[in-house]
């Protein structure tokens, strides 16, 4: 798979945000029939993470095993079935883990497709460094960069979430713990819009970027999909299989309730960013503005 044959590569990158709606587009575009996507969501290929084994070494040896007991439990979860060139994708991306970047060996996998669209969804890219970035934009000039942007204290309250989540704390609506997240860990950076469009962003006018807001899907799921559909060159009429436009796998996940003194560090925090997306991007960042009172 990865050592011949075309290296077009992606039709379009969907770098974020994290806890930007990412996942519900990728099951928007799983299930619709003018696109073929990878059987794991995030390929973390540029982003040089080797997360994504731990999805896909169980997936690929559940499928060589038996690729009917694999697909009966993506079928329970929702997730496309796997067919033969999903399980040499598979081998094929592990392969890859720990080399060097090789764009067109990364392009290749993408070749699946066939006459279909097809593109990498991995939140960790918006972060990359801005010369990672610079390279991919090159190598890929068509590739349709897809951005879903999301107010930067809700974005990262809810990534500090999902953390809490995946390593149970001791009190973890605690002022301490939250600034331990912000100094070191990587919340503020994946809310800090500006620099993500500006990092993938050639120009204000490059019709190639997409910038969506997560505030819409929130409020009509149907219309930003519509709107991201016709971005990538896909027909918005088409259903995605009996998936709901609304379908949101997460819905059910636990939360953190943010307390008054964690929410009055988090504002001024984020108060230069949500201004400035509010006078940059307009749309929904307005209202971000008026949310928190700056």
């Amino acid at each position: 798979m990865l050592a011949e044959g075309p290296a077009r590569g992606p039709d379009f990158i969907c770098i974020g945000a994290q806890k930007g709606g990412t996942r519900w587009l990728f099951d928007q575009l799983d299930h619709h029939p003018q696109f073929w996507m990878p059987p794991i969501k995030e390929l973390h290929y540029f982003d040089l993470s080797d997360r994504f084994l731990k999805k896909a070494v169980p997936l690929y040896q559940r499928a060589r095993t038996s690729i009917d007991d694999a697909n009966r439990r993506r079928d329970r979860a929702h997730e496309r079935r796997l067919e033969a060139v999903d399980v040499d994708w598979l081998a094929a991306r592990i392969w890859l883990n720990e080399r060097p970047i090789d764009f067109d060996r990364y392009a290749r996998l993408f070749n699946p497709r066939g006459d279909r669209l097809s593109g990498d969804i991995c939140p960790p890219y918006a972060i990359v460094p801005d010369d990672r970035a610079q390279a991919i934009r090159q190598r890929f000039p068509d590739a349709r960069i897809v951005y879903l942007a999301r107010d930067p204290i809700a974005r990262f309250w809810s990534q500090y979430c999902m953390l809490v989540r995946r390593n149970e704390r001791k009190d973890p609506a605690a002022l301490e713990q939250v600034e331990r997240f912000a100094r070191k860990g990587n919340g503020v950076q994946h809310s800090s819009i500006r620099e993500v469009v500006a990092r993938w962003r050639r120009s204000p006018d490059d019709d190639a970027f997409g910038l969506f807001f997560f505030d819409d899907l929130k409020a009509d799921a149907i219309s930003l999909r519509g709107r991201i559909l016709n971005f990538l060159g896909a027909d918005p009429g088409q259903e995605s299989g009996g998936l709901s436009t609304d379908f949101n796998r997460k819905k059910e996940q636990a939360k953190v309730e943010m307390t008054d003194q964690v929410r009055d560090y988090l504002v001024p925090l984020f108060a230069d960013e949500i201004r400035g997306c509010a006078a940059e991007f307009g749309g929904p960042a307005l209202e971000w503005v008026r949310k928190y009172g700056l």
